[in-house]
């Protein structure tokens, strides 16, 4: 039988819950991540620890509001998927696109927007108020597509990685485009490379880098927002992706791919203390993204074993 957990049951040791909270006790940051296999998101813990399942269905890239009520992310539809929006319940409370061909949704740091790739027709990135209004779309290059788009901190800037695609329609190299959120100042900050991510300050970018085109192994490295002072924080033992910076800024987590099962591991900024938290037992784990720290509502969870 598949326990049922009351949130507030094991508050004492998930410190997220219930409306008593004091300022002894602040609710830590929350790891939120996908269940490769079945799709569902869960939440654990930074180290692992206290995994409790939020969203039943097959769903991808999660991505908080910063007042951590709202989670959006990708749901399949059969052959399609849909960007939705839900609470800290699991209860899918609108939907912002109908099934096509969409992925990575991103909140902005203000909670007023919220950017997704689209490949219906041309590659783009979709930028949507948080109720779903278009506000602007910002096209691809010319026979490329667009991929993890990232609000910079300040709202003002949306780097992605675009991948060039060759005259026989071979995969190109990817890179790291930056443009301002109006589609202004496009500039390429880095070849061959993927997955940006902002630092909470904005003065540092995450990404994966490549050491060719062909290769699918990526490693995690830490620069300046500019591009400049790039630094490799792993070694790229296994592919890795989809690096995500704690609220603080003092950890990273990211995928890696190890026995041929994603897991979730987490490192300091610097490299250091890399933890496997969620392993690859059984299934495996991607898309890790962090929930700021803010009272969990209680409510009904079943474990995510």
């Amino acid at each position: 039988m598949k326990r049922i957990l009351v949130l507030g049951g094991i508050s004492a040791s998930l410190a997220v819950a219930g409306a008593t909270d004091t300022q002894s006790a602040r609710p830590p940051s929350l790891l939120t991540y996908a269940v490769e296999s079945s799709g569902s998101l869960c939440l654990a813990r930074a180290d692992g620890t206290h995994r409790l399942r939020l969203i039943r269905g097959k769903n991808r890239a999660p991505s908080w509001s910063p007042n951590g009520r709202s989670v959006v992310f990708s749901r399949q539809v059969s052959t399609a998927s849909r960007i939705l929006v839900a609470d800290t319940r699991g209860r899918v409370v609108r939907g912002l696109t109908q099934p096509g061909v969409f992925a990575d949704p991103t909140w902005s740091s203000d909670g007023k927007r919220i950017a997704y790739v689209s490949r219906e027709r041309r590659s783009r990135i979709v930028i949507v108020g948080s109720g779903g209004r278009v506000i602007s779309e910002l096209f691809a290059a010319p026979a490329a597509f667009i991929s993890r788009p990232a609000w910079a901190p300040d709202g003002r800037r949306i780097a992605y990685a675009e991948d060039q695609q060759t005259e026989g329609g071979m995969a190109g190299t990817s890179r790291i485009v930056v443009v301002n959120a109006d589609g202004t100042g496009r500039r390429i900050l880095v070849g061959q490379a993927s997955d940006p991510a902002w630092s909470p300050s904005g003065s540092k970018i995450a990404y994966v880098t490549y050491s060719s085109r062909l290769s699918e192994t990526g490693s995690i490295v830490v620069a300046n927002a500019d591009g400049s002072g790039a630094r490799h924080i792993t070694a790229a033992g296994g592919p890795e992706s989809r690096p995500a910076w704690s609220p603080n800024g003092q950890q990273i987590a990211f995928t890696r791919v190890a026995g041929g099962k994603s897991t979730i591991v987490v490192a300091r900024a610097d490299g250091s203390s890399e933890r496997v938290v969620v392993g690859a037992r059984g299934y495996g784990a991607v898309d890790p993204a962090w929930r700021p720290a803010v009272l969990l509502p209680n409510a009904r969870r079943r474990a995510c074993s």
